[in-house]
């Protein structure tokens, strides 16, 4: 934490009447006395020296003890103390904070107290070296509702990157010193780069105590862009997530595996390759990818398969929209669906049907240990010479009849 801003408020002026060589008999309240304050942002608190005509002591000025506590409970509120000429003042091991007498000018203590946490807070000056005690200030810390924290989020729906380009959470949401933040607001925005669009939400109390918000959000039209939100001080608290735009990425573009995926799958269990291409493609026609050289090609297929296993490996299971949505860089490249078919067809990976009847790839367990074909070259070569002595003897029997044989 940054210690607070010093005294914000330039020192009062003295009252009319001031006493240079009278003696101090009492501390009083100088000024309006804060009765809420923001956590994090720092408040002006001040003090005079009074003597008996209840004129201020110009020349006073006294070592002194500053505690700030949470009035529930009496435990030391978490806080940061400035003096306008002595500057950040120091919290002793009980939770004081010491002020010495060079914090007086004039026979004025001004301080400014950035408090950490919210709710009712007790403010006291005293000390032996003062002519009384002052008494103790009331006040409210509120939460900060500009600077806030998103955690603990429930309902997890992310379909960003899917055909219907939505999000729904339920997000806890506390300020920035873990207090709830009731009345606080998050900011939705979604951007294409050209345009913005912001929507608010309310953040409400929730049970146990706790605050939080609903975060829903479907995009609309057909561009692509970023959803972030984002508090009230313009920090981004989640995202920016990436939106595909409709015609690329897993949008409208990706190819329909509902009509046939079971089907497919039907085939792919008896080792069909024509349900794989039905499972991938949904029966529509592939685009063709521009011609290349063979060893570019070779490379080109090496490289994608291998960047799908990876892909399938961190992330897990996968329908091929969403294989689409993850490839970096994107848009993801046309021969994206042969790789995955290929991959299926040499048991690299396998499938299954998911929700809404959309085809989901994986990586195939593999067995604990992989067969070996072992080739005895002995063996070979006598197959091979008893192969070319039949031939010969056949060839043999021939030249000799001219009739055939049954």
């Amino acid at each position: 934490m940054v210690l607070a801003a010093p005294y914000a408020n330039a020192r009062p002026n003295p009252p009319l009447a001031a006493s240079a060589g009278s003696t101090a008999t009492s501390i009083g309240e100088f000024g309006s006395v804060p009765s809420e304050v923001s956590v994090g942002a720092p408040a002006a608190f001040a003090w005079e020296a009074l003597d008996a005509h209840g004129d201020r002591v110009v020349t006073f000025s006294a070592a002194a003890d500053l505690s700030v506590s949470e009035s529930g409970t009496g435990a030391n509120a978490p806080a940061w103390v400035n003096s306008s000429s002595a500057g950040p003042l120091t919290r002793a091991a009980n939770g004081t904070f010491s002020i010495p007498a060079s914090a007086w000018t004039g026979g004025l203590l001004g301080l400014s107290i950035d408090l950490g946490v919210s709710g009712p807070i007790t403010v006291r000056l005293y000390g032996p070296l003062l002519p009384t005690v002052a008494g103790p200030i009331a006040l409210t810390a509120l939460p900060d509702l500009n600077h806030l924290v998103l955690y603990g989020a429930t309902n997890v729906t992310n379909h960003l990157a899917n055909q219907s380009r939505s999000y729904s959470a339920y997000w806890h949401v506390k300020d920035r010193f873990g207090d709830p933040a009731p009345g606080a607001r998050l900011l939705i925005e979604f951007s294409t780069g050209t345009a913005e669009n912001e929507t608010v939400v309310p953040v409400l109390w929730s049970t146990g105590g706790t605050t939080g918000a609903w975060v829903n959000y479907s995009v609309n039209g057909s561009a692509g862009g970023t959803l972030t939100v984002v508090d009230e001080a313009g920090v981004a608290l989640l995202g920016p997530m990436t939106v595909p735009a409709v015609g690329t990425g897993s949008t409208t573009s990706a190819p329909s595996l509902s009509p046939l995926a079971l089907a497919g799958v039907t085939l792919l269990a008896v080792g069909g390759i024509g349900g794989i291409g039905a499972l991938l493609y949904g029966g529509r026609p592939r685009r063709s990818p521009a011609p290349t050289g063979e060893e570019e090609e070779l490379r080109r297929l090496a490289e994608g398969r291998a960047t799908v296993v990876e892909l399938l490996r961190r992330s897990g299971p996968l329908a091929l929209p969403e294989i689409e949505a993850r490839w970096e860089p994107p848009p993801a490249p046309p021969a994206l669906a042969d790789w995955v078919a290929s991959l299926v067809t040499d048991g690299t990976l396998s499938a299954t049907i998911g929700e809404g009847g959309r085809a989901r790839f994986a990586l195939a367990e593999r067995p604990a240990a992989e067969p070996h074909v072992t080739l005895d070259e002995e063996a070979l070569e006598r197959g091979i010479a008893r192969r070319e002595a039949a031939v010969a003897r056949d060839d043999e029997d021939g030249a000799g009849s001219d009739q055939p044989r049954a």
